[in-house]
């Protein structure tokens, strides 16, 4: 119970900090779409993605464990197509400055701002699953 409890707020937080970051993401005027944002990508991190890991080893083996972050791609755009309210807009990045680390502007498409918040959910969930695990 203490494991699912805790992969839950572990989806949580990286469905906040997902927000956070890229500010086009939408979930609409009805509150049940983060529930099943959340719920969907709780399932895809603890059901779906262990068994097309084992079913599909020698690919992610390949792949370097590029399998999850497939499968939460094509889960931001299957919910894109299937959830009413829920978009993912172009995102425009003006840049930043971090400790001297200069990141340049870049406008990305839609397409590609749906595979960045894939990226963005995918590292956080292996990096919050690896402190608090």
């Amino acid at each position: 119970m203490r494991h699912i409890l805790k992969s839950i707020l572990i989806t949580i937080a990286t469905v906040y900090i997902a927000f956070t970051l890229v500010p086009t993401i939408d979930f609409g005027a009805d509150p049940t779409n983060i529930l099943v944002f959340i719920g969907g990508l709780w399932v895809i991190s603890q059901i779906i993605n262990p068994i097309f890991s084992i079913v599909l080893l020698p690919i992610n083996l390949l792949t370097f464990g590029l399998l999850s972050l497939i499968l939460n791609i094509a889960f931001v755009f299957a919910l894109m197509n299937f959830l009413h309210g829920f978009t993912v807009r172009a995102y425009n990045f003006l840049g930043a400055d971090v400790q001297g680390v200069i990141l340049p502007g870049y406008n990305f498409t839609q397409v590609f701002t749906v595979i960045l918040v894939a990226i963005i959910i995918t590292f956080l969930q292996k990096t919050l699953h690896l402190i608090f695990e």
